[in-house]
């Protein structure tokens, strides 16, 4: 089942890359929870995949380069780099026009084929700093 299990979650990183929104959704389970570090509890399939469609709006161009995966029993440990070009205004806070690139760990949990939990854990004033959202000194 590990194999099958990397090849989901790597079907699910290429899905959110080339946009196909409705792919990554259907790889969720009807109650998949997905455990996110700027939200303030977690979400559910839909809000899960209404925030997905927002990012990859603001960054139209966003890629997910998996370097490694680890999965043992039920889950698959994934770590990435994700890139795009902040194109569109993200939450209130204007384009840049700039690139964006930030790394972070994804555990993926999955039964029966579909991913009922999820935890992210990535650079999140990298991202925060790159959107405008706080400024960072150099």
């Amino acid at each position: 089942m590990s194999e099958e299990n990397k090849t989901l979650v790597r079907s699910f990183f290429e899905s959110f890359s080339n946009g196909d929104l409705d792919a990554t959704k259907a790889i969720m389970a009807d109650n998949h929870i997905f455990h996110f570090p700027l939200a303030d509890e977690p979400m559910d399939k839909e809000n899960h995949a209404g925030a997905q469609s927002v990012f990859k709006a603001a960054i139209p161009d966003l890629k997910f380069e998996i370097h490694d995966q680890i999965a043992e029993g039920d889950k698959v440990v994934t770590r990435f780099t994700v890139t795009g070009t902040f194109t569109n205004e993200f939450q209130g806070l204007p384009p840049s026009g700039e690139a964006i690139e930030f790394s972070g760990t994804n555990i993926m949990r999955i039964v029966d084929g579909k991913s009922v939990e999820e935890w992210d854990a990535f650079d999140t004033m990298a991202l925060m700093g790159q959107l405008g959202a706080i400024h960072t000194h150099h």
